[in-house]
């Protein structure tokens, strides 16, 4: 009779599991993740605009493209270093606001005053820091916006508008007509609006273990 009711009970708890996990993936659509979607997808174009415009983008430097490869390698690494330690005083989802909103800040002086001199120079190489920043974090800021059961699609799809940011980059850097800083404007509005986007990603709570 002992050993009937353990085994009835063994053999019921796991069937109870299974249902319980399937009612919480079930009850997680697409249509109820669709901010999460947008915000986290426009935050990650936004980042990979920022990084491959500024890659793309020519510097004036006395070596030509061999010194603009050496700095901008040199700027990368320690970015690399620098959003860890941020993500984990900070938070993933507000890392990614700064180093989008100092994109858009860059991006927006230079519309101003131009790339040229030592200044847009410098201004330049700021700008690939904050892209590097921008990219390197949004993989984690987004992994973090979504429940456990739709994690991996959710981050699925904020990468493939991440994919899309990268091909439009080359477009507004090499064949988007340059009037007044038309193209830093551009880039920096993306930036702008990318910083927004991850502001107002809301963190998904942790399904309870």
């Amino acid at each position: 009779g002992e050993g009937g009711d353990e085994g009835g009970g063994e053999g019921g708890g796991p069937a109870g599991g299974e249902g319980e996990g399937g009612g919480v993936q079930a009850s997680i659509s697409p249509l109820a993740l669709a901010p999460q979607l947008a915000l986290s997808g426009l935050a990650w174009c936004a980042s990979t605009i920022a990084y491959y415009g500024i890659v793309l983008w020519p510097i004036s430097l006395g070596d030509g493209l061999r010194l603009q490869t050496t700095l901008g390698a040199l700027i990368e690494l320690p970015v690399y270093v620098a959003v860890p330690l941020l993500s984990r005083r900070l938070g993933p989802r507000i890392t990614w606001v700064i180093f989008l909103a100092f994109a858009a800040a860059v991006w927006s002086s230079l519309a101003v005053i131009g790339g040229g001199g030592a200044a847009g120079t410098a201004m330049l190489l700021a700008a690939r820091l904050a892209g590097t920043g921008a990219t390197t974090i949004c993989y984690v800021a987004s992994n973090d916006a979504f429940p456990t059961a739709a994690r991996g699609f959710g981050v699925a799809v904020a990468s493939c508008c991440g994919r899309v940011g990268s091909v439009l980059a080359p477009l507004i850097v090499n064949l988007m007509p340059e009037e007044g800083g038309s193209r830093m404007a551009a880039l920096a509005t993306l930036a702008g609006g990318g910083a927004l986007a991850a502001f107002g990603l809301s963190r998904a709570a942790s399904e309870a273990s």
